[in-house]
């Protein structure tokens, strides 16, 4: 049987319908938004040419560094950052994402036209590349992180997250120009998926944070699943463990809870470690940059030449990146994991990032290990994401690899009528 996917990786959206090769969309909000910022900057050029030969002039000591330069001389600033953070359809031929530029997240509409077929039909890829994006929604008050869509009642569900660190859940008419948040307090509610029927139900993941007196987060709790009933305004937890983060979570339509689990690990505990491990991979570069110094400065003194040309700063590269809200030493994680599963695409994550399946009242299920990110399909197809690669299973049947890449931090199915929703 064949897959037909949407995956994220390194903030850019890609498709892979059936066994077709891998298509790339982008954004072409995101692509304007890089253009401004790269003709504003073209624009300002002649100031810091202008500022930096005034320094030049009056006789300043040390070196002017120009960064981002081209080789024709011309100096740009970093283009504006632009990523996609979520992905769901909408219909056979639609898909929603939300985007951020920069300080603006907004709400996007992919239409794919020029065919008749669907995005699940087996027509060649070539017919179906033509696309069309119309923007839906966009604020720079806030960012918009994963996306779901309510086919029944024409709804848009996502994450709105503020600047003050916290997060709430949103819904938005697809045909509406403004969010309304559904969800309010102190805690980080995130990836809202809708409870399949004709009820307006949403499930998420949500974790409560403590803040000192002058404002600042210094503690964040275990992340807890809970359900959202809008029509009777209610929130009630279903799945709660103090000593794991339950992330992701899905509902079928009989009321099995899908959902990731992994440790739970305190935020001081963890920046403890992090800076932990940062200063004892300096160590060794502190080391040598203080005998370089010294022997550079007797050199100096004595022949007053440089014995090198040290950079201004001294970066150490690490292997650290970010997954659901946690840092994680990719590096370290892929030699553990070599061992298990396909060694040229081990996980990322560690394996006690689990997919767990659980009927209503019993126990949770472990159906796989090292698990970023995953989607279920109403016949219980499952797609799901190590970091590096993206796999397929069928009920009963053994995953099937379908793409490698990295990093790839979310997948869904593209099969509308497939879709838990």
């Amino acid at each position: 049987m064949s897959f037909n996917f949407a995956y994220l990786s390194g903030g850019k959206l890609y498709l892979k319908l059936g066994q077709a090769t891998v298509q790339s969309i982008a954004s072409e909000f995101g692509q304007a938004a890089q253009q401004r910022g790269f003709q504003m900057q073209r624009r300002n050029d002649w100031k810091q040419k202008s500022s930096a030969a005034n320094l030049m002039s009056a006789g300043m000591s040390g070196d002017i560094k120009q960064q981002d330069r081209f080789a024709g001389g011309e100096t740009l600033s970093t283009l504006i950052p632009v990523a996609v953070q979520g992905v769901c359809p909408t219909s056979a031929d639609q898909l929603l994402y939300t985007l951020e530029a920069g300080e603006i997240g907004g709400i996007f509409a992919l239409e794919r036209f020029g065919t008749s077929a669907s995005i699940g039909g087996a027509a060649p890829l070539e017919h179906r590349q033509q696309t069309r994006e119309k923007r839906l929604f966009h604020s720079a008050d806030f960012k918009v992180d994963r996306v779901d869509f309510q086919p029944d009642y024409q709804l848009i569900a996502c994450a709105t997250i503020r600047k003050n660190g916290t997060a709430n859940i949103a819904i938005m008419p697809v045909n509406a120009v403004h969010l309304e948040e559904v969800t309010e307090g102190d805690s980080i509610d995130l990836a809202p998926k809708w409870i399949p029927g004709f009820r307006r139900a949403i499930v998420f993941q949500s974790a409560g944070i403590s803040r000192d007196g002058a404002g600042y987060i210094i503690e964040q709790k275990h992340s807890t699943i809970e359900q959202l009933d809008i029509d009777q305004q209610e929130v009630i937890t279903l799945a709660s463990d103090p000593n794991y983060d339950l992330l992701s979570p899905q509902m079928a339509a009989d009321g099995t809870l899908y959902y990731i689990r992994r440790p739970y690990c305190p935020l001081r505990q963890r920046i403890r470690l992090s800076q932990t491990l940062k200063e004892a991979i300096l160590i060794p570069a502190r080391l040598l940059v203080a005998v370089i110094e010294w022997l550079n400065f007797f050199t100096r003194r004595h022949t007053g030449k440089s014995l090198f040309a040290l950079p201004q700063r001294q970066r150490v590269r690490t292997q650290q990146m970010l997954f659901l809200g946690r840092l994680v030493d990719v590096g370290t994680e892929i030699e553990r994991n070599r061992k298990f599963g396909d060694a040229d695409a081990p996980a990322l994550v560690p394996r006690s990032w689990e997919l767990v399946k659980q009927y209503p009242h019993r126990e949770p299920e472990v159906i796989g290990h090292g698990v970023l990110a995953f989607d279920v399909g109403l016949d219980g197809q499952i797609v799901y994401s190590n970091g590096s690669a993206v796999y397929g299973m069928l009920p009963g049947d053994l995953p099937q690899r379908l793409v490698v890449d990295c990093p790839i931090d979310q997948v869904v199915i593209l099969d509308r009528d497939n879709h838990l929703n």
